[in-house]
């Protein structure tokens, strides 16, 4: 039966991940005359209080099958070191649901706006326009390991890195088909990037993929160790179309796509589940900027304390343009370029730093609703 609304789950999170959940949805109804299906959202407290009130750490089985019903899901961003300790919520929120929604690609453009100064002397938007597909269920972040003999001078920690030809040959799919769409150069660009002189048995999948990939005649396939890569990232940016990594890679590699592009404050992420078996969710990357809730003793928060005025500091684009590519994955194109265009106005604009967050997300309704 054909559907007649997009039906999204949202979780808000902690801190300043409910201000730009806030943003978001705000914006996201005054651009509702765009959209060809109205959208539902359906709101979930999964948060440090909620993991406290139910003695968990990651989400459940009741959990999960309540977001499953959900087409996506759109995520504030999760944290509150006064209530539970960083890495908890990161491992029992978003790990679980990657990893048990498979969504096994983590989309991260790296965009500079027209207008937008770049960190890099000599660059601008003309250069650094390129795309970075990161595996995104696999890797280092299995979360598989052991530590031996704990507290003794003998302590060793053991991570270990899961590769599979499988998981490296669907991202390399996936991030063919981006390539393609996008047309930046004669032929369609794919750079793998891993560490294959080191890590040799974790590279085996990926060189396979690699070998299989240069024998396409009709695209340009290059590999890059992880190390030069990033140097490239800062010294020829325009070089890159789209790139495929590993996961710890690929989360390396985009925070500092993110500051070349214009800060975390602009950064966008899919965890994309490209059969749609399970929903995609899509997210702003920045954290929830506890320095922009909490009152402070010195270099420590004071739990249980608000300062509205910090609020006002957080800046929402990160989060109105994940939104934005929630709505372009959704087959919402109109309405996510609206989006898209008010909040690189925003960005272009001159004043932009010194504006609050309710001006900000005032000016980009305004804009969308013309």
């Amino acid at each position: 039966m054909e559907k007649d609304y997009h039906n999204f789950a949202v979780i808000p999170g902690d801190l300043n991940g409910i201000t730009v959940t806030d943003a978001a949805l705000k914006v996201a109804d005054a651009v509702q005359d765009k959209l060809t299906l109205p959208v539902k959202h359906e709101i979930f407290n999964y948060d440090a209080a909620y993991f406290l009130k139910h003695d968990i750490k990651e989400l459940r089985d009741s959990e999960l099958n309540e977001l499953k019903q959900y087409d996506q899901i759109f995520l504030g961003a999760i944290g509150d070191p006064t209530k539970i300790k960083p890495g908890i919520l990161e491992i029992g929120i978003l790990l679980k649901i990657r990893q048990e929604f498979d969504q096994y690609v983590n989309l991260r453009p790296v965009v500079l706006p027209e207008g937008v100064p770049s960190i890099i002397v000599g660059k601008d938007y003309r250069h650094i326009n390129f795309e970075i597909c990161r595996e995104n269920s696999e890797g280092l972040y299995v979360a598989k390991g052991e530590v031996k003999n704990a507290g003794t001078d003998d302590e060793v920690g053991i991570q270990e890195m899961h590769c599979s030809y499988k998981g490296v040959k669907r991202l390399a799919e996936f991030a063919e088909e981006r390539a393609r769409a996008r047309k930046k150069g004669d032929k369609p660009e794919l750079h793998f990037v891993f560490k294959n002189n080191v890590l040799t048995y974790a590279a085996s999948p990926w060189s396979r993929v690699f070998e299989e990939y240069k024998q396409k005649d009709d695209l340009n396939i290059s590999y890059m160790h992880i190390d030069a890569f990033i140097m490239q990232m800062v010294l020829k940016p325009e070089q890159f179309d789209v790139v495929i990594t590993e996961n710890m890679f690929g989360d390396i590699t985009t925070d500092l796509g993110a500051v070349i592009q214009g800060g975390m404050g602009t950064a966008v992420s899919g965890n994309l589940n490209p059969t749609g078996t399970f929903p995609s969710m899509f997210e702003p990357i920045h954290g929830t900027a506890p320095d922009k809730w909490f009152e402070m003793d010195g270099s420590e928060y004071i739990p249980d304390t608000f300062v509205p005025e910090k609020v006002q500091l957080v800046k929402p684009e990160a989060a109105l343009l994940s939104y934005a590519m929630m709505l372009e994955q959704s087959k919402e194109v109109k309405a996510a370029d609206a989006i898209k265009e008010a909040v690189l106005a925003n960005l272009r604009d001159k004043e932009y730093a010194t504006k609050s967050l309710d001006t900000l997300v005032d000016q980009v309704c305004e804009s969308v609703k013309r």
